[in-house]
């Protein structure tokens, strides 16, 4: 049922396709002699044209534009310009060949010299003419290069200002009849460009149905449908099998069959419509509008068989398992016609279009058409957001993502204003909103299939948990995890760029059809043409990228060369080492921007406002982070600290220095913590730094003992347990020395070295341990602590008179003080 539906409605497009084309036609008693369309048609321009020839097209162009002209004759004299810059431009690179081969052979003749032979003066005078005569073609070349990019904007301008004018301007709406009078029955001027049209179509298709060019045209034709019924299932099945055996069960094969579908429906009946093209002027019999006619709707029946492949592949309606997108199948189902007659839409409007272009219709009528491409548009989106709808409560138990609800308010939104742009007689602005409906969905619709398409090519060619991935990693011999991490960078990156690229390219001010976005990308990368007011151009952010992968990896190979191989050779200690790799990074870091900058020709005062913003920033917000950045420089140049040090700060902080960097260094405490320490500290604080004067730690040990102790057995005790351990080194030999003399006690004080500050607390325990155990053995005890308690008396209280003078039993507060 649906079949039958889809193929009525593309006999009756195709029937109102036939009938509005040929209305001027029907509507003519008989042809006549007026060609209008060949007014609006240059000349042909020839191969080898040259700098006169080309200065002569720009001028030819140059008085056909004018405020009065529509913007289909606008569009292709712009494309007619941008052809002449083109030439242009190759004249000029040949001239400049040429003139380089000249001062080439005149430089080998040399300068005059007396007595020359009159046959190398002869030569040399030749040379020189035309040195002076390619210097001025050269000159009258780059004047024409650039003329004709000024005319090319200026057309583009103008293009802007008549669509600015016709947005604002009211029409009779769609319910008036004025608005299908301009249809069904045009103005005499109108009349008399598409008899004239008609008559050069009888006319092309006369000359292509003679006896010597009828084969060509008849086997185009078989090809075509050879192509468009049997070819495109037969290559649909083939790349279907093809997806099956190569390529792995996942994501990437439904992807993979999306595409493999939309191109197969793209080369067949794309391919059908070329062939068919080709066997029309296969002995170049089509020329001047006919031949521009015919390539205008070649692309125009390639775009829409793109369209209607693209919507097979996303549906994937008799495949339900493969579907790229979380569409149930109720929702796929009711949406899989719309795909096709939105192709076939845009070809009969787009037909239209490209006849009242090459005819020269008058405003009127080309604004009627317009509105009737907006109704049309605003009719078959209402009808699909609509079958939608019903659809959706047939799959409640589905849940919507929020992006797919996103996209059918702004697809609601736009055919309401659609809408009121044609209740209100804005016809203009109505095919403006239209239009821009139908490009943002096939490029949305382009960008999300390839955004998939790549995501899921990267995650089976390079993320470890793959079997393809997991080669790749064993053969190159990379870390699984550092190639998880450049998977998802690269994945990340690719599809952000993706997306910026198709929201970019689907809300683009200019360029809405495929073939103006396409000219305009390939003359932005063959002329380099600027971007804004910087200065960059495609050629030159890709030599940046290049730079800057380049220099990383180069900056790094010297870091590794550097820390591993030439500095180890010599009598910088390791601190040292580490602080002159990091200033190393950091400076090839600035010259690696720097050249970054120049490869994109930036202006360096173009980017003042960067400065000001920055100094701003910093008086008010930055000021710990440039303290902390200008602090690690000192540190990195004076070294006051250097990596390997034992530090000891106001704080409790005290631990070995493991790094310094630009902001912050970190220090390893003695429990194999990490504390990050702002490089500012260093620099305005106390910091005591154990191991910068000696490399040596001293470990002592004090001793209180009673006053009749052996002071000689003690101090043999101790200097034995110090020698005795594998820490203490020998030079400087171990010591004890007799420290105080008391009433309480004497005391005696025992030092020793050890090899580094980091093994005092370590060896210390130890060599208390082995000193206590001896003193037990020995007999000897230490003193113990005297605690001296001071008592405050107390006052007695009053007693009665007769027992005031006898003294109470247990009475501890001591004699009673004088009176």
């Amino acid at each position: 049922m649906r079949e039958t539906f889809v193929r009525a409605c593309s006999r009756a497009l195709l029937m109102l396709t036939l009938l509005l084309a040929g209305v001027g036609a029907v509507l003519a008693d008989e042809p006549t002699d007026v060609q209008a369309g060949d007014s609006i048609q240059l000349p042909e321009l020839p191969e080898d044209a040259g700098v006169e020839q080309l200065g002569a097209r720009l001028e030819l162009i140059r008085q056909r534009v004018s405020a009065d002209s529509d913007d289909g004759l606008l569009s292709n004299l712009r494309q007619s310009a941008l052809a002449v810059q083109a030439r242009a431009e190759q004249n000029a690179t040949d001239i400049g060949t040429a003139l380089s081969r000249t001062e080439d052979q005149l430089k080998v003749l040399g300068p005059v010299t007396p007595n020359e032979a009159e046959s190398l003066t002869r030569q040399r005078n030749d040379l020189t003419d035309a040195q002076k005569d390619l210097q001025k073609q050269l000159e009258r070349a780059n004047q024409l290069d650039k003329n004709a990019q000024d005319l090319a904007a200026q057309i583009v301008n103008l293009r802007r200002s008549q669509f600015n004018s016709q947005i604002a301007t009211r029409y009779p709406p769609p319910l008036s009849p004025s608005f299908w009078s301009n249809l069904i029955r045009p103005t005499d001027d109108d009349l008399t460009r598409l008899q004239s049209m008609r008559a050069q179509i009888g006319d092309a298709f006369a000359t292509v149905w003679r006896p010597e060019h009828r084969s060509p045209f008849i086997a185009s034709l078989l090809v075509a449908l050879l192509l468009w019924i049997p070819g495109r299932r037969l290559l649909e099945q083939l790349l279907t099998k093809a997806m099956i055996r190569w390529i792995p069960v996942g994501r990437l094969r439904r992807s993979a069959l999306a595409v493999a579908v939309g191109l197969a429906t793209i080369l067949t009946l794309g391919g059908g419509a070329t062939v068919i093209h080709e066997g029309m002027n296969w002995h170049g019999q089509l020329s001047g509008n006919m031949d521009n006619l015919g390539n205008q709707m070649l692309s125009l029946v390639i775009f829409c068989t793109f369209t209607a492949g693209l919507g097979r592949a996303l549906l994937a309606v008799q495949r339900p398992s493969w579907r790229l997108p979380d569409l149930p199948d109720p929702v796929a189902t009711a949406l899989s016609p719309f795909p096709w007659l939105m192709a076939w839409m845009l070809l009969v409007l787009g037909t239209l279009d490209r006849i009242n272009s090459s005819s020269g219709a008058s405003l009127a009528l080309t604004v009627a058409v317009n509105g009737l491409t907006a109704l049309a548009t605003a009719l078959l989106y209402g009808i699909a957001l609509y079958r939608y709808r019903v659809a959706r409560r047939e799959a409640e138990g589905h849940e919507t993502s929020p992006l797919a609800g996103i996209l059918v308010f702004a697809m609601l939104v736009t055919v309401l204003l659609i809408v009121l742009a044609l209740a209100t007689g804005y016809l203009s602005l109505a095919y403006f909103f239209a239009g821009k409906l139908l490009w943002a969905s096939v490029v949305c619709a382009t960008g999300y299939l390839l955004t998939s398409l790549f995501v899921d090519l990267c995650e089976v060619l390079l993320s470890p948990r793959q079997p393809i991935g997991e080669r790749l990693a064993e053969n190159l011999g990379v870390d699984p995890r550092h190639q998880a991490q450049f998977a998802t960078l690269l994945t990340g990156a690719g599809r952000t760029l993706l997306v910026l690229s198709t929201l970019l390219i689907a809300f683009s001010t200019s360029g809405t059809s495929p073939g103006e976005l396409l000219q305009g990308l390939v003359q932005l990368v063959e002329s380099g043409q600027s971007l804004g007011r910087l200065n960059i151009v495609p050629q030159d952010i890709l030599l940046a990228l290049g730079t800057l992968a380049a220099g990383l990896f180069g900056l790094r190979l010297l870091k590794r060369w550097l820390a591993d191989e030439l500095l180890p050779e010599t009598r910088m200690d390791a601190g040292m080492r580490a602080s002159l790799v990091t200033l190393v990074g950091y400076i090839g870091m600035v010259i690696l921007v720097l050249l970054v900058l120049s490869a994109l020709r930036i202006n360096l005062t173009s980017l003042t406002w960067v400065v000001s913003a920055l100094s701003v920033g910093i008086g008010f917000g930055l000021q710990a982070i440039v303290q902390n950045f200008i602090s690690g420089l000192i540190l990195l140049t004076e070294r006051p600290v250097k990596v390997g040090d034992w530090v000891s700060l106001t704080g409790g902080v005290e631990g070995d220095i493991r790094r310094i960097n630009v902001r912050a260094t970190e220090i390893q405490m003695s429990d194999q913590s990490t504390v990050i320490v702002p490089n500012s500290q260093f620099i305005s604080q106390n910091v005591r730094n154990v191991t910068m004067g000696s490399a040596l730690g001293v470990v002592g040990i004090n001793l209180t003992l009673p006053l009749d102790t052996d002071v000689q057995k003690v101090r043999e005790l101790m200097l034995k347990a110090y020698s005795e351990h594998e820490n203490i080194v020998e030079t400087p030999a171990p010591s004890v020395t007799f420290k105080d003399l008391s009433a309480t006690g004497l005391t005696l004080a025992a030092s020793g070295n050890v090899s580094s500050p980091r093994a005092v607390y370590s060896t210390k325990s130890d060599l208390l341990f082995t000193i206590f155990s001896g003193l037990r053995e020995a007999g000897i005890s230490l003193s113990a602590p005297q605690n001296l308690i001071l008592q405050r008396p107390q006052l007695a209280r009053p007693e009665p008179a007769d027992e005031a003078a006898t003294p109470q039993v247990g009475d501890d507060t001591g004699p009673n003080p004088p009176p």
